[in-house]
């Protein structure tokens, strides 16, 4: 099966001032996606995950440079016009940001802002686009739908806002779905919801899922691999049970270790 994404030699710098050399974030990082597969990204904060997330969909910033291949299916994204890349962002390739209070845009309403997904995809209906918007909030899980899209972020709470983001995110079915920290400021009972959401929509549509994360309990109740990064470098690419049996890069055994050794035990009265 041919990949779905293949990125090949990526690096990414961020540029110096002037007379000083860049700073490296990513380093020849190279790995594919066939369809319909779940890959975990695992790396500590400042390991370069979402700078990879943002380099494929082709939003990164100004400051980073991005030298080597991404090929998704059948485009080139670093040589694309901006044009093609924002054709292909929501409807072929979708990602789930990691703050979704800043993502939303906080002065336009929840069920406006679905809508739009599809508005600027080929919709012209705008009657239709609010009655798709309305029908995803309700597959994402959020409760009387109707009413929460009238809503403005700020009115909704963080696994509510969460929710929108991934119902605008699969609202076209894209053949790849990134997210990025998506259950990171989520208690426990919502995180396994939204885990959930993800595997079921997986299902139904044959969607492949990059799962960004720091937190390898996630990333292994999820992914059938596992990709670690560590200093902008891709130090593991494995299946996901062998990373946890038997990781062989000293990041990923400290990764693995600190899920096992678990939480810090309360003191005692706090």
């Amino acid at each position: 099966m041919s990949p779905l994404l293949a990125i090949c030699g990526l690096s990414v710098d961020a540029a110096g001032a002037r007379g000083t050399p860049s700073t490296p974030i990513l380093r020849d990082i190279s790995f594919g996606m066939r369809p319909g597969e779940t890959v975990g990204l695992l790396g500590a904060s400042g390991s370069g995950k979402t700078s990879l997330a943002l380099a494929v969909l082709g939003l990164l910033p100004p400051a980073l440079r991005a030298h080597g291949a991404i090929h998704f299916d059948g485009h080139e994204m670093l040589s694309a016009s901006r044009g093609a890349r924002r054709t292909l962002r929501g409807r072929r390739v979708a990602m789930v940001f990691q703050e979704p209070l800043s993502a939303l845009n906080p002065r336009m309403r929840i069920g406006a802002q679905v809508a739009e997904v599809a508005l600027a995809h080929g919709e012209h209906n705008t009657q239709r686009a609010a009655r798709t918007a309305l029908d995803m909030l309700a597959r994402a899980g959020l409760t009387d739908a109707e009413d929460q899209a009238r809503r403005l972020p700020h009115e909704l709470s963080g696994g509510e806002r969460q929710r929108v983001l991934l119902a605008m995110a699969m609202l076209l079915a894209p053949a790849l779905l990134i997210a990025d920290e998506p259950t990171s400021s989520l208690d426990v009972t919502v995180q396994a919801q939204v885990l959930a959401l993800l595997r079921a929509e997986q299902r139904q549509h044959g969607m492949a899922l990059l799962l960004v994360s720091h937190d390898l309990s996630v990333i292994a109740t999820t992914c059938e691999r596992t990709l670690v990064l560590h200093d902008g470098r891709l130090v593991e690419d494995v299946p996901t049970r062998q990373l946890i049996v038997a990781p062989e890069h000293p990041q990923a055994r400290a990764l693995v270790a600190a899920v096992r050794r678990g939480p810090p035990p309360l003191e005692h009265g706090t």
